[in-house]
């Protein structure tokens, strides 16, 4: 039992332990929160010690402005009302309050004066009060137009701006032909008037803002409508001041005109935040960077600047459409109105050059700094095609200027890939004439690529013109020959993705470049294996060295202008080489047949002198034969005659 009493203090004191540590940690998490609070509320502190300082700074302004307000007529009154008021009494206030010559000056009325002048200050202040709801309601104006203004709601904010015009037009227009000393007693109405005209200029500035964050056509009108409703509102203030002259037709003009000014700049910020954060192609890689992979990092990029693209297209459109949709359709068929459409398109048209020139700009640079193949090439091409199209049904078609863009990075990519095969057998040249060694530069010849290197198939001529011939096999033979062949048909299929006629010219001259080069290389290597004291297989080396400058020179360099303009499209080049191959093969063939024909002839010649002199030989053995037979006969009729004459004697 007293071990169980010790457990439960335990298991107490365990509790009542947790729950300090918990206590503590709640306390230490209010005073972070807390101070978190302070800190962020601080400004907000510090502006209502500050309102509060000033608050009671102007109250105490205001009691001593009524206290010294009120005092000499409080004096006066009473002086008035006494009696035994002499002259020279006011000696001490002098010295007291050292206002004693302010007061002589004023000649002391009497009492029946003074109480009028009170009786009627009395019935203004009490009149005063009974007009107390509209005055608060007058005085609440320009804080229920800022309510207004803070909820959206225009269309109230317009009619408390309206109201204000109706109430200077009232009040201080018809005023101002009167004394000063009525103007002075409209300070209320001024003041009024005055807020209210800031709180105009805050919800213009609202109403423009509202255009930099995505809107619609109808949002888009709405706004646009209550900003030449303001602008209603200050053209009939000037006009309600009286003495001043004003173009009310020019002011108008120049209003419409800073409008389209604000909408086109706050769209345009509009436009710039939305590619600012989505068209970067700085973002793209970012992203990449975060999956991992040269392939994913590339299709990133791409989809990024295709992204960035596709939103450009249709911002600008819609920036365009909403633009024509609102100020083209403003105008009266007026010769004035016809003077400010013209300068609203001309407005619209240096905004749209602006727009464009900062695409290309921007499309430029990504496209340098992240873009190394022709598959998203082509991709951006179409997608800037698209949208220099779609600008095109505004009148802003830009397609001429994307040429400049594209054709010198195609040209770059192409010229890299032939660049990377022609440093590579450069490379592999020098290794083995510094190791010594021939094996890398030889390889196997199949009997195929002997009989393809003898002659072209005349029926293959027509299907070779209008795609690129097969390779030659006996480059199979010369293995660093065929790698530099296969990177230069690596940069003619990248090219056919994205085939773009203006860069033709720089890609022949780099074309034409790169065969000087390559046949600079191979003399270099040549004259590099006949060097005397060559070490290794010298002799492999020298002859691997002048068998691939003869075989580029008789073989790849041929094939390596057709497929050039094979892959360009010059069909007119593909069918007169075809042409001059079916002539040749022609030729060929004739050749081959004459030679056929003659050697048939002299077969059967022959034949023909082989079976005459069989011919003979065999009559010369029948003619023997017949005279063997002859003779055989002859004999034997001569034995029977023998034999018949002994038989006769023996008889006899």
């Amino acid at each position: 039992q007293p071990l169980t009493n010790n457990m439960t203090d335990i298991s107490t004191f365990n509790h009542e332990a947790d729950e300090r540590v918990a206590a503590k940690h709640a306390v230490s998490i209010a005073e972070e929160n807390w101070r978190s609070l302070c800190t962020q509320y601080a400004s907000t502190f510090v502006a209502a010690e500050r309102r509060s300082s000033d608050v009671q700074s102007a109250l105490k302004e205001l009691l001593q402005e009524i206290n010294c307000n009120t005092k000499p007529s409080v004096k006066r009154v009473g002086r008035a009302l006494d009696p035994n008021y002499a002259e020279g009494d006011n000696d001490d206030d002098e010295d007291e309050d050292g206002e004693g010559e302010e007061e002589q000056d004023e000649p002391t009325q009497p009492a029946s004066a003074l109480l009028a002048d009170l009786a009627e200050k009395h019935r203004l202040r009490r009149r005063t009060l009974m007009q107390h709801s509209s005055l608060l309601e007058l005085l609440e104006l320009p804080s229920l137009m800022d309510a207004c203004v803070r909820s959206s709601l225009y269309e109230d904010a317009l009619s408390i701006a309206g109201f204000a015009n109706t109430l200077e037009r009232r009040h201080l227009m018809e005023s101002s032909s009167s004394e000063k000393k009525e103007v002075e007693q409209q300070t209320v109405v001024v003041g009024v008037v005055s807020e209210i005209r800031r709180r105009e200029a805050d919800l213009r500035r609202m109403l423009i803002h509202r255009l930099r964050g995505d809107v619609t056509m109808p949002q888009c009108l709405e706004v646009v409508t209550a900003l030449r409703r303001l602008n209603g509102v200050e053209l009939e203030r000037r006009n309600n001041k009286s003495g001043e002259q004003h173009d009310l037709e020019g002011v108008h003009a120049a209003m419409e005109m800073r409008l389209q000014v604000d909408f086109l700049e706050a769209r345009d910020a509009w436009l710039e935040g939305g590619i600012a954060k989505v068209g970067s192609a700085q973002a793209a890689a970012a992203a990449a960077s975060d999956k991992g992979g040269a392939s994913s990092r590339t299709s990133a990029q791409a989809e990024q600047i295709l992204d960035g693209i596709e939103r450009y297209r249709t911002r600008c459109f819609e920036i365009v459409t909403q633009f024509l949709a609102i100020f083209r359709g403003s105008f009266a068929p007026s010769t004035s109105s016809s003077n400010n459409q013209d300068h609203s398109f001309s407005l619209l048209s240096m905004w749209t050059a602006r727009r464009v020139q900062t695409f290309l700009a921007s499309l430029n640079s990504n496209m340098i700094s992240h873009v190394h193949d022709t598959a998203t090439l082509r991709d951006a091409l179409d997608a800037s095609s698209f949208f220099a199209s779609s600008m095109g049904r505004v009148g802003a078609d830009f397609q001429s200027l994307l040429a400049p863009i594209f054709e010198p990075l195609l040209t770059k990519m192409i010229v890299g890939y032939w660049s990377d095969g022609l440093n590579g057998m450069s490379e592999t040249l020098k290794a083995c004439r510094d190791a010594g060694i021939a094996g890398p530069l030889f390889g196997t010849e199949t009997s195929s690529s002997k009989e393809s290197s003898d002659g072209i198939n005349v029926d293959d001529v027509d299907v070779q013109s209008s795609r690129t011939p097969h390779p030659p096999r006996s480059l199979l033979a010369l293995p660093p020959l065929a790698r530099f062949l296969n990177a230069y048909l690596t940069g003619l299929n990248e090219l056919r993705r994205c085939l773009l006629p203006g860069a033709f010219p720089s890609i022949r001259l780099a074309h034409s470049k790169l065969i000087a080069d390559a046949k600079m290389a191979l003399q270099a290597n040549e004259r590099a294996a006949l060097t005397p004291g060559l070490r290794g297989e010298a002799t492999k080396l020298r002859e691997a060295a002048a068998k691939m400058k003869a075989e580029f020179d008789k073989c790849v360099e041929p094939y390596m202008q057709i497929s050039l303009e094979v892959a360009l499209g010059s069909f007119d080049y593909a069918i007169a080489e075809a042409d001059k191959a079916r002539v040749e093969a022609e030729k060929k063939a004739a050749v081959l047949a004459a030679e056929k024909a003659r050697v048939e002839a002299e077969e059967r010649a022959k034949a023909e002198a082989e079976e005459l002199a069989a011919r003979l030989k065999a009559e010369a053995e029948t003619a023997a034969a017949e005279a063997a037979i002859a003779q055989m006969k002859v004999e034997e009729e001569e034995h029977s005659i023998e034999e018949r004459e002994s038989t006769g004697v023996q008889s006899d």
